[in-house]
């Protein structure tokens, strides 16, 4: 018998075919059309039928960063409900109608993005007088101009910090230094406010702006680390309501895109005529106090109740999280 070298080639066995997503039959969330179990996309709009998988932050994060400099009517049509109709958008959101208007992360990034480019554009209040003065409370202080008008402007424990301020005692920082000058003029101060009145000099005079000018600028980068800690917010204050933290962020991001909408309306309306920045932030309570009363559903006590006991935890974080990181940026810019 004669045994042919021909080698014996073994199938192999293929992985296991993972199996596809089942949707039951039924009216597409965006737009109604009536899709069959087999449909993935939704023929008529193109959006995506929902799996587990598309409720995650990493997907949100990705959807937006795809499109992100994709401009279209949506923007448009998303802006107005932002502005009038608190919590509206939310709600169109998780009950899938997602193709019709901006995506939540994408929205916020292209607001807060206008907004930083037109801050440097923005008035800063500016004192006349160019002599700090040394001696007073951390209160607000009017000054007079030549003019016989008032300017209002910021002391920080007597020293003033406009940007006249920061030009009139450069020439002593230059000769003394920072530690001898706090020493000099707050020398009944603790240790901590002698510490951060030292970075407040330092970023005054590295950046070459006013504090107050830094202050709003990091306070403005410090909401993208808060926004998440809102969600966690929501989530413990809205506890029984069982919702995926996906929903809360969603809610924190339409806000925060509409808090940053208000800033930049602010910058605008300033370059006409001085606004105050408190009517500003009475806007956002009250608007934020109709978004979570629209959103979660509860009565006018509660979501008052809510909104304030929110309001105060998150200032609570936020503000000692804001001159940490001012500390921070002093060390590593002077």
């Amino acid at each position: 018998m004669e045994v042919t070298g021909k080698s014996v080639s073994r199938k192999k066995t293929g992985a296991p075919v993972k199996p596809g997503p089942h949707h039951e039959p039924g009216p597409c969330l965006n737009c109604g059309t009536y899709l069959s179990k087999d449909d993935l996309f939704c023929f008529h709009c193109g959006q995506k039928r929902l799996e587990r998988e598309d409720l995650s932050f990493r997907h949100l994060i990705g959807d937006s960063f795809l499109d992100y400099f994709h401009f279209d009517s949506k923007f448009f049509r998303t802006i107005l409900p932002l502005l009038y109709k608190p919590g509206w958008l939310t709600l169109e959101y998780m009950s899938g109608k997602r193709k019709s208007y901006v995506e939540p992360f994408k929205l916020f990034l292209v607001i807060s993005v206008i907004y930083f480019l037109l801050l440097p554009f923005g008035k800063e209040p500016e004192a006349e007088n160019t002599a700090p003065v040394l001696s007073g409370s951390n209160k607000v202080q009017p000054v007079n101009d030549k003019s016989g008008s008032e300017h209002t402007h910021f002391t920080l424990n007597g020293l003033s910090v406009s940007k006249s301020g920061r030009d009139s005692i450069k020439e002593e920082i230059d000769s003394t230094g920072v530690k001898r000058y706090v020493e000099k003029h707050f020398a009944k101060e603790s240790i901590w406010t002698k510490l951060f009145v030292s970075q407040v000099i330092k970023l005054m005079i590295s950046s070459g702006q006013s504090f107050t000018t830094v202050l709003e600028h990091t306070a403005s980068k410090l909401i993208f680390l808060l926004i998440p800690f809102f969600a966690a917010l929501l989530k413990l204050f809205y506890i029984r309501r069982k919702r995926l933290y996906f929903e809360h962020l969603i809610f924190s991001l339409h806000l925060h895109a509409f808090i940053f909408l208000m800033l930049i309306l602010y910058l605008l309306v300033e370059l006409i005529f001085p606004v105050n920045l408190f009517f500003i932030a009475m806007i956002i309570l009250v608007y934020g106090f109709i978004a979570l009363k629209k959103y979660y559903g509860q009565g006018f006590g509660k979501s008052l109740a809510k909104m304030l006991m929110i309001s105060l935890s998150y200032l609570i974080i936020g503000v000692p999280l804001l001159f940490m990181l001012l500390i921070l940026v002093a060390l590593f810019s002077y």
